[in-house]
């Protein structure tokens, strides 16, 4: 602990203060005392009512300006809902029309395999019933080179009596 230093105090002599003898305030001095605080309470209301009034004006102004900008971010707040909502619905609008041509040209594709599909039936049937006929045209064409190379009613008879030589001949040994 630090050591406590002790001052040691001096009087010092006051110098002798004369006394004035105090005269009685005369009635008219009181009534000028009087008179003048009054003036000056005057003067204080009048002063305190204005800085009432200035304090009061500008508690107005600060509660106007309060409202002000309450309502300006009421404003922004109601702006900002109104594009987030508009670009929502223009990007939901975007995205049926994508959706739709999708669906049109999913549609116009399918429509066009089962037209090319029923084309390719129609050839192919087309190709058969030819091909049938060609097939058909040469069977009957070597029918008739073989009709004509080889009698097959002549050579019918011919075997038919070969045939009916050797029952004969069968039924002798019999």
């Amino acid at each position: 602990m630090a050591a406590k230093e002790t001052v040691k105090k001096t009087s010092a002599k006051k110098a002798p203060v004369k006394k004035t003898p105090v005269k009685k305030a005369s009635a008219k001095a009181k009534k000028e005392v009087i008179e003048a605080v009054d003036a000056v309470e005057n003067v204080v209301e009048t002063a305190a009512e204005g800085v009432i009034a200035k304090v009061s004006k500008n508690v107005e102004q600060a509660q106007d300006l309060a409202k002000n900008v309450w309502f300006a971010y009421l404003g922004a707040a109601g702006y900002a809902v109104e594009e987030v909502t508009s670009r929502a619905n223009q990007v939901s609008e975007d995205v049926q029309a994508r959706v739709n041509k999708i669906n049109k040209d999913g549609q116009d594709f399918v429509q066009d395999l089962v037209t090319r599909g029923e084309k390719v039936q129609n050839d192919a049937e087309s190709a058969l019933k030819e091909g049938r006929a060609a097939i058909e045209e040469r069977i009957e064409e070597a029918k008739n080179k073989v009709s004509e190379v080889v009698d097959v009613k002549a050579r019918w008879e011919d075997l038919s009596d070969k045939l009916e030589g050797l029952r004969q001949g069968l039924k002798k040994t019999a």
